[in-house]
């Protein structure tokens, strides 16, 4: 009976776990090899709490990029990075209890039940994070990336750069890409 206790709980421990909405697209016949500097876009859209958070999101981006062996090189960069950062303040939606009272016999009953709200002051933001690398020459679209992630409210600076840096890491998990390997073709039938 214990352990069937024990994978109910470990159950819903599992099904309750937030995941981050990753994706990663890439142009397959690109080389990246040969991508060893960047420059941002002028234009770039990082919406976040305050000019503080988005100046340390900036420079924890090009850490991260350095990281990856991209150097910053405003006059003749190999990909240029299109940002993008928007927020969402949510605020969940209120609950209430039901309590309820009935009796009766026979063929007839009666009751009567009250919802009791309960009031839901949390506030939470929804981030998304994107990253496009574009081919400096061509400016054609090469690499992108999209983070959608949430957080509440009312958190620290210090716990609103460790998400940032997070999710930046996150976004640059899968870069470069990996070559795909082509293998022979198999054969088709008996015959070949």
């Amino acid at each position: 009976m214990k352990s069937h206790w024990l994978l109910f709980i470990l159950l819903i421990t599992l099904l309750s776990c937030q995941t981050n909405n990753l994706s990663v697209d890439y142009d397959s016949g690109y080389n990246f090899s040969t991508v060893k500097t960047y420059n941002y876009y002028a234009d770039n859209k990082v919406k976040l709490n305050n000019k503080i958070d988005s100046t340390n999101f900036m420079k924890n981006l090009d850490a991260v990029l350095l990281s990856k062996g991209l150097i910053k090189d405003v006059d003749n960069p190999d990909v240029y990075v299109a940002v993008e950062v928007y927020t969402q303040l949510t605020h969940p939606a209120n609950s209430s209890v039901n309590l309820g009272i009935g009796g009766g016999s026979g063929w007839f009953g009666l009751g009567t039940n009250v919802d009791i709200p309960i009031k839901n002051n949390s506030k939470i933001v929804n981030y998304s994070f994107k990253i496009d690398f574009d081919d400096a020459k061509t400016k054609n679209l090469v690499w992108t990336s999209k983070v959608v992630d949430s957080k509440p409210f009312n958190t620290s600076t210090a716990s609103r750069a460790s998400f940032y840096n997070s999710s930046i890491n996150l976004l640059f998990k899968n870069y470069p890409p990996k070559k795909i390997r082509k293998s022979k073709p198999s054969k088709t039938n008996y015959y070949n």
